[in-house]
């Protein structure tokens, strides 16, 4: 017998350029209305307020660019994964665009519960930064087991170890460019922010360039031991 479920999609796309600074509800906003376009089957939630069944990954800050954000979209009837992305030619807004599209499961974990860190790399003008200095500066954090960090976002000031939230920090000089990557948490109650990490690590000059590389999911917590970077990135870096 069919499977007779909304069909779960994952849809991995890129967020650039002007769209970089639309927020979290706008961008939720900005895929519905794309999908609707598109003359997808979105399926809806019961009630006396339905609305499409979508749910993006973990929210980006504004400014960041973001190489391989996920969202979930269900749909009904189903779909073949192929015709969404041929359908969503044209009708997303300039600085979106799919990277891939794929059936998921209904028995996996919500995408927002089974993310568990992120990785981000942040570009800065060798002139404005020293980049021995810096790495001298990430060797050191890295070496701790703890960092106590406090932070004020409005009028909450929030006290926590911004060391448990690293997993990894790489640093590499291309031309006239210093690269930083970091591979954070991005757990309920433990997440990494790259320019926090940057404050912490005493660095005033902020990246030209700031995008989110990719989202992890459904894997183990950081333990005490320090990771090597080429283990927790698809390619070694030169």
């Amino acid at each position: 017998m069919a499977d007779e479920r909304p069909q779960r999609l994952r849809v991995t796309y890129r967020k650039a350029d002007a769209v970089r600074y639309v927020g979290h509800l706008d961008l939720m906003r900005a895929w519905e209305r794309a999908l609707r376009r598109a003359h997808l089957p979105l399926a809806y939630t019961q009630g006396f307020s339905p609305h499409a069944r979508l749910a993006l990954g973990a929210p980006l800050a504004v400014g960041f660019e973001g190489d391989r954000e996920l969202l979930d979209a269900w749909m009904s009837p189903h779909v073949a994964p192929l015709d969404v992305v041929q359908r969503l030619r044209g009708e997303l807004p300039d600085g979106l665009s799919v990277v891939a599209v794929e059936e998921v499961p209904h028995e996996e974990p919500s995408l927002q519960s089974a993310i568990t860190s992120a990785t981000y790399e942040l570009v800065f003008d060798r002139a404005d930064i020293d980049a021995d200095e810096l790495r001298w500066r990430v060797d050191g954090l890295l070496a701790t087991h703890e960092l106590e960090w406090e932070e004020q976002r409005g009028q909450k000031t929030r006290v926590y170890d911004i060391r448990a939230t690293v997993r990894a920090i790489d640093l590499r000089v291309e031309g006239g460019s210093v690269f930083v990557d970091m591979h954070l948490e991005a757990r309920e109650g433990l997440t990494g922010r790259p320019l926090s990490v940057l404050d912490a690590l005493g660095e005033r000059a902020r990246p030209r360039e700031r995008r989110r590389t990719g989202l992890r999911l459904n894997e183990p917590p950081r333990t005490q031991q320090v990771l090597e970077f080429e283990e927790i990135f698809e390619e070694p870096l030169p």
